[in-house]
């Protein structure tokens, strides 16, 4: 409900220019190129976000300037976000789409990140994406209140990775079991280690259990333990982690945690931008969430849209990054990190 009323305030109050404003940003924009950049190599999932959205918006941008994207991968996100927050013209003439790794980066390697999450000039969500936790009902495991009972195996890539973190405090608040195996180069490779009875289960974006394992949701082979991030309405018995925390400190980290999945596919820009080219990007934002044509070319991608107003992205990573330095040390506390 809170989300819903921030949301709803947002869309009330912010987001809309007067029309000195919208003349003003159409002749900065008029002939002109907006540079998007975009996290990873070309052919992914942040790419083929970040492209569908450039093709879309610069209708609605007054002035329509082109937008060309441009790839930055590299350092698991920071690239492109240093990038973003320490080079690139603060005038409203580069956006992009940070991964979804950047506030938790931030808080985990601050010698690496040289930004401020929060200070980022926010435009708006695409979409969030929900980690499930979910484990073969071979083991017998059907309940976390099993998992608290009994070992199981669940595969990770890297010890700062989400599949990795997301168990190690799963087992840090709410005690389970689980042992994670670390090593695996990527998800693929972890769900082929679940394919050949290596480990038993992992996380994985609800959105990728549907297109990478349809069939072990059809067969019930796999049981769905808990929900990381934003609650899945196909999954109204699984329960969500940071409904399962109770003291403040658990909650905030467990809310740094689920930066990952808050965050999901946004469009940001660099700090300190022009307030008026800020609220007339955020409303080209709003537009093209609206915009038949381009929902039907996601649908037809098969890509998720669940928006979230600029305004109230803000506050969400507002809210998130309050005492980083704090939540950090009691985040890699819990995580024996």
């Amino acid at each position: 409900m809170r989300v819903a009323l921030v949301v709803a305030l947002a869309l009330l109050a912010g987001g809309s220019i007067s029309t000195s404003q919208a003349e003003d940003v159409a002749a900065f924009y008029a002939g002109k190129q907006i540079i998007f950049i975009a996290p990873t190599s070309p052919g992914g999932g942040f790419d083929l976000y970040s492209r569908m959205f450039a093709d879309s918006v610069r209708k609605f941008i007054p002035g329509q300037p082109q937008i060309v994207v441009e790839n930055m991968p590299g350092a698991g996100g920071l690239r492109s976000a240093n990038y973003m927050y320490n080079l690139a013209p603060k005038d409203g003439s580069v956006i992009g789409m940070p991964l979804e790794s950047v506030p938790l980066s931030e808080a985990l390697q601050p010698d690496a990140a040289k930004y401020q999450s929060a200070k980022f000039s926010w435009i708006g969500r695409i979409a969030s994406v929900t980690d499930v936790l979910g484990v073969f009902s071979s083991t017998g495991i059907a309940s976390l209140d099993d998992a608290r009972k009994k070992e199981v195996p669940t595969g990770a890539t890297g010890k700062l990775g989400p599949l990795a973190l997301n168990v190690y405090l799963c087992n840090a608040f709410l005690g389970t079991k689980f042992r994670v195996v670390l090593g695996y180069p990527s998800g693929n490779e972890v769900n082929l280690a679940m394919d050949s009875g290596e480990i038993q289960g992992r996380t994985n974006q609800w959105i990728s259990w549907k297109t990478q394992r349809p069939q072990w949701i059809e067969s019930h082979r796999v049981n769905f333990l808990l929900q990381i991030g934003p609650a899945v309405p196909e999954l109204p018995n699984v329960p969500v982690f940071l409904d399962l925390v109770k003291s403040p400190t658990q909650t905030s980290v467990v809310r740094l945690l689920q930066t990952n999945q808050m965050l999901g596919r946004s469009i940001y820009a660099p700090p300190g931008i022009p307030p008026d080219r800020l609220a007339a990007l955020r409303e080209a934002f709003d537009k093209t969430m609206r915009d038949p044509a381009f929902l039907a070319r996601m649908k037809t991608a098969g890509l998720d849209v669940m928006p979230l107003p600029g305004a109230a992205l803000e506050q969400e990573i507002d809210r998130a990054m309050a005492d980083v330095a704090q939540t950090a040390l009691n985040f890699r506390h819990a995580a024996h990190l």
